[in-house]
């Protein structure tokens, strides 16, 4: 179950690195409530690590959709530019769609529960008692290597975002030599 959740937590840590930036260049007025943003979109990408599985899916679709609502109008007012733009875009409606796939496959096996318990008296008491299958376990080399996918992904897609914010306009190029430091 891990890796299904590991997408949208680190899409959510992508999008809050990127409202962080845009927070650093922005007024004050703006600056706190992006801040703030990126904040939530941290904790989170944390719970869900911590939890191994989409925490509040129904708060991540409202965030998604309020995150995308929120990037488009900063970048029609100004504080974000384009490419900022698309990578929280990105981000937030991959969030959203993954925490709508996660309550259809929540409802379908409540589903599946339900009916199983309805045909339950019909069966045979030897298939009643038969235990339940054990969860499969997934192999440590394929969790690593989504991982290292995933997370190259979410660099190449906050990386330039990142650059093109404009607390990433002021910065150092690297491997320039930083006179007097």
């Amino acid at each position: 179950m891990m890796i299904r959740a590991l997408w949208p937590a680190l899409a959510s840590l992508g999008a809050g690195l990127v409202l962080f930036a845009t927070a650093a260049g922005a007024a004050p007025a703006v600056a706190i409530p992006v801040g703030i943003a990126g904040a939530v979109e941290l904790a989170w990408a944390f719970s869900v690590l911590r939890a191994g599985r989409l925490v509040m899916p129904r708060a991540a679709i409202v965030g998604g959709a309020v995150g995308i609502v929120g990037s488009g109008f900063l970048l029609l007012t100004g504080p974000v530019a384009l490419v900022p733009f698309v990578a929280l875009f990105v981000f937030h409606w991959s969030i959203a769609i993954a925490a709508v796939i996660e309550l259809r496959g929540a409802r379908a096996r409540s589903l599946g529960a339900a009916a199983t318990v309805a045909m339950a008296p019909s069966t045979a008491p030897s298939t009643a008692s038969a235990p339940a299958p054990a969860p499969r376990q997934r192999r440590a080399g394929a969790f690593t290597i989504v991982l290292v996918i995933e997370a190259m992904l979410v660099a190449a897609i906050a990386t330039p975002a990142l650059a093109a914010s404009e607390a990433g306009e002021f910065a150092v190029p690297h491997g320039t030599l930083h006179s007097g430091h």
